[in-house]
Parts: structure tokens; C-alpha cells; sequence
């Protein structure tokens, strides 16, 4: 398998994905994680730009290295709920004339996690966006 060279090319997606902004808090813990010579455990404060049931799309100030595995939680700032994920940086991009990068995250099926609730979440949101559009064309 391959590293998606092309984040943002739409026909390598195998699920459906959600615009969506959440703040996300994603806890580096492997040494090497991140492309500088700070070794030391971190938590950084980021966003989502779209989201799945298996996978986020996020702003990142700094250069995950692909293929490190994460330990991220996400905030809901609507609901309060908090989703205890772990994840793979599968690809990330420069964001031009910006501080920062878009980066692709896998998320792992695991019983310690709360990829369930995640899924579940994901789901209802979905259904949201569609009453949203339903209620936009009848009235």
C-alpha cells in the first residue's frame, strides 16, 4: 500500500467524509513522531477539516512523520463528548503561504479506545447533515 500522494484528490477515499470542524487535542508520544529534534512527550491543540468513521483530516502546526502512531482525543466543543482515539498519520501536505500542514489520520479498530462511540457519533452526524439538506429543500 502506498502513501496517498494527492491528499485532497477525492477518488483515492474509500468512505464518505464530512466537512466538519472539531478541535483535537493529539497526544505525541512515539520518539520520531514528529519531523524536529524535540523528543519529549506533547499535546497540540488542532482541527479537523473533514472527518470519517475511520479516518480525520486535519490542520497540524507541525510535520508528523507518515506512518507514526498517534494516541489523539477529540473534543466535541457542541456536545462535550470526548472520543479517545489512536490513530496512523498516513500522509501529510505543506500548506502554502501558512504555518502548518493538512494531514491524513487512520483510525485503529481497538478495544482501549473509544472507536465505537466514535463510529456511533460519526453516524448521527451524518444523519444531521441530511435533515439539515431535507429541511433546506422543503422550505
Amino acid at each position: 500500500m502506498s502513501v496517498k500522494e494527492n491528499p485532497l484528490d477525492d477518488n483515492q477515499r474509500t468512505e464518505p467524509r464530512l466537512p466538519h470542524n472539531e478541535v483535537i487535542y493529539v497526544e505525541i508520544m512515539t520518539p520520531g513522531a514528529v519531523e524536529s529534534d524535540d523528543l519529549n512527550p506533547a499535546v497540540r491543540a488542532t482541527e479537523t477539516v473533514d472527518i470519517s468513521a475511520n479516518g480525520l483530516q486535519v490542520r497540524i502546526p507541525e510535520a508528523l512523520r507518515v506512518g507514526a502512531i498517534l494516541q489523539i482525543c477529540i473534543l466535541r466543543e457542541k456536545t462535550g463528548d470526548r472520543f479517545h482515539l489512536t490513530a496512523e498519520v498516513k500522509w501529510r501536505k505543506r500548506l502554502p503561504g501558512t504555518y502548518g500542514y493538512m494531514t491524513g489520520l487512520a483510525l485503529f479498530e481497538s478495544e482501549e479506545t473509544s472507536i465505537a462511540e466514535w463510529k456511533m457519533a460519526v453516524s448521527a452526524m451524518f444523519s444531521d447533515e441530511d435533515a439539515d439538506h431535507a429541511d433546506h429543500v422543503t422550505h
